[in-house]
């Protein structure tokens, strides 16, 4: 081959591998951030039941008991009923 294709073939090699491994390291971020993803949405869940337990825990406190969505409706209606 003459040198100019040899060089061609060098360079693209080169980008080859600088992609290969641009790939891989993109690879690992993304499945760290999956794991960190999954880690934060079972947080959140827990957080949202934590805050379900403490609104029942005031209601009970208060004397209420746990309302339907009907029954908060028809307690919450506007008073021009």
């Amino acid at each position: 081959m003459t040198e100019k294709i040899e060089k061609r073939i060098e360079v693209l090699e080169s980008k080859i591998s600088y992609q290969e491994h641009l790939i891989e390291e993109l690879s690992e971020l993304t499945t760290a951030q999956w794991k960190e993803i999954e880690i934060l949405k079972r947080r959140l869940q827990k957080t949202h039941e934590e805050i379900e337990n403490y609104i029942e825990e005031a209601r009970e406190s208060a004397g209420e008991k746990s309302l339907t969505p009907t029954e908060q409706a028809a307690r919450d209606k506007p008073p021009h009923y």
